[in-house]
């Protein structure tokens, strides 16, 4: 029992990481971390250069504090008196040791400041090249996620829905085309087409028997069978006719 709510709680657990997960998120958070350690960076390069500011101003008091020790030594050492003059001794010592010392420092807090300026410079150059290439990634991320939706509206059109509707269709209307040829083509072969044409031949001999009767009986038969010797009585006396031609014709005038 305790195995398999475990294994639901893992995999409640792996769903909400799979959700989360999305690359696109992770790298815009990438760049807002990024971009959040810049104003770290210049916090701890302005400490330096407090710091750097502090010791400068401390060596620079050391220096005038030498300088008037100095100054008291000789002037005891002048007036005879030794005691005085060993006491402001000391102090001289104490300062030229804490001056030694703030110089070491200020030598490593300099070198420090100057390690920080490269490393920020570093960081900066690094994240505009992430930055860049994150947001190139994520441009990418969009136009694959629109080119896949694109393929998959060409691929809708393709494998279903108006295209396969319409290509059903079309394939039913040339079936049915295909089968009113068809039935033509078998009332065509069961019918004697020979006959038929015989009997157009003797319908067509029988109308001229019947218009030939008719003409017989209004007397046109008659007149188309006189019409030619007449025709022909005219050819000889055209052919009698005498021609002639220039002078001859005159002479006959």
């Amino acid at each position: 029992m305790w195995a398999r709510l475990k294994r639901m709680f893992r995999s409640f657990v792996g769903a909400f990481i799979s959700i989360g997960e999305d690359p696109k998120l992770i790298l815009e958070q990438n760049i807002r971390d990024m971009r959040d350690k810049v104003p770290e960076m210049n916090t701890g390069i302005a400490k330096a250069r407090g710091g750097i500011i502090r010791i400068e101003n401390e060596i620079n008091q050391y220096k005038s504090d030498i300088a008037k020790l100095t100054a008291r030594v000789k002037a005891c050492l002048l007036s005879g008196d030794e005691a005085l003059a060993g006491q402001y001794a000391v102090q001289l010592k104490q300062r030229q040791e804490a001056l030694d010392r703030d110089q070491e420092q200020l030598a490593a807090a300099k070198s420090g400041y100057e390690a920080l300026l490269k490393l920020k410079e570093r960081y900066m150059r690094e994240m505009k090249l992430k930055t860049e290439e994150a947001m190139q990634a994520i441009r990418e991320a969009e136009a694959g996620k629109w080119k896949g939706e694109l393929a998959d509206v060409f691929q809708s059109f393709e494998v279903a829905g108006v295209d396969a509707t319409h290509q059903e269709m079309v394939d039913k209307l040339r079936e049915k085309s295909a089968m009113a040829d068809g039935k033509i083509a078998a009332a065509v072969e069961s019918v004697d087409m020979k006959q038929i044409e015989m009997e157009e031949k003797a319908q067509a001999l029988e109308g001229q028997e019947l218009l030939k009767q008719f003409k017989l009986d209004l007397g046109l038969e008659k007149k188309a069978e006189a019409a030619p010797p007449a025709a022909a009585a005219a050819e000889p006396e055209a052919k009698e006719a005498p021609k002639t031609i220039g002078p001859e014709k005159a002479k006959v005038q």
